[in-house]
Formats: C-alpha cells, structure tokens, sequence
C-alpha cells in the first residue's frame, strides 16, 4: 500500500501541475455522483416511460450526448477523487458503476460483466487502501 500512496502523492503534484485542477477539484465529488446519476436516470427512464417515449429519450440521452459526457464527468470525477480528501467515497462509487453497468439485469452478457467486474474489484481495492494507516483522518493519501 505504500508504492500506492507514492503514485497517489506524485499524481497528485502532476495534476496541481495543470491549471484547470485548481478550478475542478471543488467539484470533484459532483462530478463522480452526477454521472452516475444521469446513467441511472437515463436507465430507469427506460424501464419506467412506456414505449413511445424512446425517441425522446434517444435524441436527449444520445443524440445530444448527455449519457457519454455523464460517463466522462464520472471518469473526471473518480480521478479527482482519487486525489482528493473524499477518496473514501470512491469505492462506492466504483461499485454503483458496476451495478449501472448491468442495471436491468435482463440480459447479462460477458461483454457486460467484465467491466462490471473491473469496476468491482477496482472498488475493492480502493477500500482496501482506505481502511490502511496511509490515508489520515482527513482522507487526504
């Protein structure tokens, strides 16, 4: 766990190296729960609004691509988490992305379940290092 908080200090000191860091680290943790918020309200959306309403769903989620810049806002956010005081919350976030993935639990697929299962695993391992002695109280690796 210490190479670990090693590459986390040197991320660190190579994203403080970027001015836009500065601005976006405040957001860090709207940034990671937001995304996953418009992909689970686009995915119950679906599930709930009868059929009809798919091509409106479509041409918001998709057509303007509300759906991949949540994706990119949750990438952003889980890297700025990751260098931040709130990285205790990246676990969970990391899990619920392993659930959005296979959200409708219909049709699992393989093609579905491995990033499921990186996304868990990656999870695991970010709580594994939070519950060490190398985060102090404040959060901060």
């Amino acid at each position: 766990m210490q190479q670990f908080w090693v590459v986390l200090q040197e991320l660190r000191k190579w994203f403080e190296s970027f001015g836009w860091y500065r601005q976006l680290r405040k957001y860090d943790m709207q940034l990671l729960f937001g995304g996953l918020g418009v992909g689970f309200l686009y995915e119950i959306l679906i599930l709930i609004l009868p059929y009809q309403s798919t091509s409106g769903l479509i041409t918001l989620f998709y057509t303007i691509p509300l759906l991949a810049l949540a994706h990119q806002a949750f990438l952003l956010g889980a890297w700025l988490t990751l260098t931040s005081g709130n990285i205790k919350y990246l676990p969970y976030a990391l899990w619920l992305e392993a659930v959005l993935i296979i959200f409708p639990f219909s049709h699992i697929t393989l093609a579905g379940l491995i990033p499921a299962a990186v996304y868990a695993l990656l999870g695991y391992f970010v709580f594994k290092y939070t519950a060490t002695a190398y985060v102090d109280k404040s959060g901060t690796p």
